[in-house]
């Protein structure tokens, strides 16, 4: 993000027009930079007004907190744009100790929802990925087929930069590039996404009851995935 966070307001109003291929990012007439000092060059006009309207609705004090469209783009640009390899690398690792393939057979209930909601998802991966992973019960790692991951690590060099961080998001959110990929390519909503990520928490506490602590988790995980959707339509549209 703009090294002019943490500051004061330092501006009247904040804008968003065409740049060349892209759109940019006005504050009284000059062009936002990210942390790296590089242009903030957005994909469409919907993006650019989307984090204008962030830095427009900024107060006496500019809080990064409340700007997750500008954190977003400035990761695609500065994280994802200056070293595509290594982020490239670091999403596709999840898919060799993915959640969706760690189950729990102690307890038969709570087998029968991993085979609802998580086999789907693998089957789906499998297909549309040529990627089949295997499964374990327990906590103890297992190797996966190197073919899979390998046409995992290739879908994922298919995304574009701005795609690639919606994925980071995502993925570290709910640990697991399968829910990832189902996300990102329409085969998954949000709510459906944070339900196969809270699976055995959720079975918990449907038995237990849950604290405040965990309803929390709950929500910013919901929340997570819902900023990372918007961003990404908005970087397609």
């Amino acid at each position: 993000m703009s090294s002019s966070l943490g500051l004061k307001r330092f501006y009247k109003t904040a804008s968003a027009e065409q740049q060349g291929d892209g759109y940019v990012v006005l504050l009284d007439g000059r062009v936002v930079k990210t942390p790296e000092q590089e242009p903030l060059l957005l994909p469409t006009m919907g993006l650019a007004k989307a984090v204008a309207a962030e830095w427009d609705a900024q107060g006496k004090e500019i809080k990064p907190s409340e700007m997750p469209m500008m954190t977003l783009a400035c990761t695609a640009v500065d994280w994802v744009g200056a070293a595509r390899p290594p982020v490239e690398e670091s999403i596709s690792a999840y898919a060799a100790h993915d959640l969706v393939c760690y189950w729990d057979a102690s307890d038969a209930e709570l087998l029968s929802k991993q085979k609802e909601v998580w086999q789907p998802l693998l089957d789906w991966t499998a297909l549309t990925f040529d990627a089949p992973l295997v499964t374990t019960s327990g906590l103890i790692s297992i190797d996966q087929p190197e073919d899979a991951l390998r046409a995992l690590h290739n879908t994922v060099c298919t995304f574009s930069n701005m795609e690639l961080a919606v994925l980071s998001a995502i993925v570290r959110t709910g640990g697991s590039l399968v829910i990832g990929l189902a996300l990102l390519k329409g085969h998954l909503n949000v709510e459906k996404a944070q339900q196969a990520v809270l699976l055995h928490e959720m079975f918990q506490i449907e038995r237990w009851g849950a604290d405040e602590e965990a309803e929390q988790r709950h929500v910013n995980i919901l929340t997570e995935f819902r900023t990372a959707m918007k961003f990404l339509t908005l970087s397609r549209d």
